[in-house]
């Protein structure tokens, strides 16, 4: 692939900025109605400072240990005959239709050709496998509709005189363009503070952001959060340090370091439950309630929906009691709910805190407590019988569709979404069904179980620098190194760098907010870059909208909900009505380039 590099004032009709999953898409979106429309002959360049079509999420240069959290089968980047949309859908290839072709094949990559041939479609890849897929798909796509990729990154976007825009490059180039896509991804987390006593602290972002090199063997370190990145850095030292994971347990290189994991639960995220096909019961979010809900002209998403989503939950867990307990059936769910014996009742707010009101005389009853967990956590995800606690999960992810609605009606108010969507749904959700594979699991199990990890449970600092568990009193560990293993929360207004927030600080753009609740109060920003909802146009300061700037996927998370979620096949995904839907409005803004001018008092000079 040639990358070239762009002369000042390089004059083309549209630039894509982001080349992952969402930029690729988009760019196939406008090849397909281009070819509907036997479109002009269009000079399109896409700004990408890592490999093209993988990103920086996705790049093949990334460790081996590093997996995706969905399996092969559940991944593409192409649309399928299941997506219904208004435009040509001329599909390539699933994720795992490619693993099988290059099985076949053969592919240059060794290390994707030895995963292709030996996984199948419930398999975890490495995601620099999954990255190859991507880098072919951009060359496929590229085919189709000729475009220049540029390796460099926008560091800002201006109006013109004429209705155009200028894009500023980190390399210096500037292109001149009739419109501009940001397909960005996550944006950059705040700044490492500066260097001082005490330990080192590395701030979150991308397992590979952070320098575990500097990490030494032995060394004390607390890693804080459980989700899927603290599960990358652990495989980062462990497996990427020479460790191995046998039948027989974990197998230390002598490599790692000592490591203490803490959350704000207390304990990493729940293993994924992988049910091809297996459906919840819905009973209260049902299709009709969501269209009422959504037609109001103000939601409180805490008074109005949670409760709807509980007893869809009660639901699933109950149904699945009955199954395990005939002889517990009741009549109806509130029969049941309050006559069955408390072993098979569900506290919610109990399984969500695992830890919560639970105390510890001595550290190692913590740590026989965790062992047990996580061999309950994996039983439960792994028994194909579904029991109650994996119909949880089932039930979240079956969900999300309709609570994607209820979150992007644009009737919340902001201190709901702060507090309900922000503040409790979304951790809820991932904690319970947005877990690692199993696999992350089992082997965590076996870590703890050598002694590599251990669970200091919810923590404090103390004001002498160590931190005490909060669960097992005398439990305190003076770290040489903290590790924060999460990626940053979307949020435009915070500090950092990057294109998104530059468009905000040179005027071009603005936060989303919604309406206080209180009468007459400041509307509160959600963290997302403010667009259009229909057509991802990005709203200028003064309210109107740009007639041909966009944004696409992540930044946009607070007007649309979920935005990291890539595409299924076979399920219509909304990942592919979003990305076609700004094509179609990207050629019309080419299309309608001699009327562009009405719109430059919208943009600042």
């Amino acid at each position: 692939m040639t990358h070239n590099a762009a002369p000042p004032d390089d004059e083309v009709h549209l630039v894509v900025v982001g080349g992952g999953p969402r930029g690729l898409s988009l760019l196939e979106r406008v090849a397909a109605r281009v070819r509907l429309d036997g479109g002009p002959d269009l000079r399109i360049v896409l700004v990408e400072p890592y490999p093209p079509g993988a990103g920086k999420v996705w790049r093949q240069g990334q460790p081996a240990e590093l997996l995706m959290n969905t399996t092969t089968g559940d991944n593409t980047v192409f649309p399928d005959a299941s997506v219904r949309l208004d435009s040509p859908v001329e599909t390539g290839p699933t994720f795992l239709e490619w693993l099988r072709r290059i099985a076949a094949e053969g592919h240059p990559d060794p290390g994707s050709l030895a995963f292709a041939r030996s996984s199948g479609e419930r398999d975890y890849a490495p995601r620099r496998v999954y990255g190859a897929y991507l880098a072919e798909a951009l060359e496929a796509v590229r085919a189709r509709l000729p475009f220049r990729v540029l390796t460099d990154s926008a560091t800002g976007i201006a109006g013109t005189a004429d209705g155009r825009y200028l894009v500023r490059l980190a390399s210096g180039g500037r292109l001149t363009a009739a419109a501009v896509v940001l397909a960005t991804g996550h944006l950059d987390g705040p700044p490492a503070p500066p260097a001082a006593e005490g330990p080192t602290l590395l701030p979150g972002g991308h397992p590979t952001d952070y320098d575990l090199a500097a990490t030494a063997p032995g060394a004390e370190v607390l890693l804080r959060g459980g989700g899927l990145n603290a599960y990358d850095v652990l495989a980062l030292l462990t497996e990427g340090r020479g460790g191995r994971h046998t039948a027989a347990g974990y197998r230390p290189s002598g490599r790692e370091p000592r490591i203490w994991i803490t959350s704000r639960r207390g304990v990493p995220f729940h293993a994924r439950v992988d049910t091809p096909g297996v459906r919840a019961p819905v009973a209260h979010l049902t299709p009709e309630t969501v269209d009422e809900l959504t037609a109001r002209p103000r939601l409180d998403f805490r008074a109005d929906v949670l409760p709807l989503l509980h007893a869809d939950l009660e639901l699933a867990w109950y149904r699945r009691v009955f199954a395990e307990h005939p002889e517990l059936a009741t009549a109806d769910l509130p029969a049941l709910r309050a006559a069955a014996p408390a072993p098979h009742r569900l506290f919610l707010d109990r399984l969500a805190a695992p830890l919560e009101g639970r105390r510890f005389a001595h550290p190692d009853q913590l740590q026989r407590w965790f062992a047990a967990h996580l061999d309950a956590d994996l039983a439960a995800a792994t028994d194909p019988a579904l029991p109650p606690a994996a119909a949880l999960a089932v039930a979240m992810r079956q969900a999300r569709p309709a609570l994607t609605r209820l979150i992007t009606a644009g009737n919340l108010t902001g201190e709901s979404y702060r507090r309900d969507v922000l503040g409790h749904l979304n951790g809820l959700l991932n904690f319970f069904s947005a877990g690692p594979p199993a696999r992350r699991v089992r082997e965590l199990r076996a870590l703890h179980a050598a002694g590599v990890v251990r669970l200091l449970g919810p923590a404090s600092r103390t004001p002498d620098g160590a931190w005490a568990s909060t669960v097992a009193p005398g439990l305190a560990v003076r770290p040489e190194v903290v590790i924060d293993a999460w990626i940053p929360p979307v949020d435009v207004t915070t500090e950092g760098t990057g294109i998104v927030r530059a468009l905000i600080a040179d005027g071009v753009g603005r936060p989303h907010t919604l309406p206080s609740a209180t009468p007459g109060g400041a509307p509160l920003a959600t963290g997302a870059l403010d667009a259009r909802a229909r057509d991802g146009r990005l709203r200028c300061p003064g309210g109107g909208v740009h007639h041909g700037l966009f944004a696409v996927g992540v930044p946009l998370e607070g007007v649309r909900w979920t935005t990291a979620i890539g595409a299924r096949p076979g399920t219509d995904a909304a990942f592919f009505h979003e990305t076609d839907q700004v094509a179609a409005e990207v050629l019309a803004t080419l299309s309608q380039r001699g009327h562009l001018a009405r719109a430059t008092q919208e943009i600042p000079q």
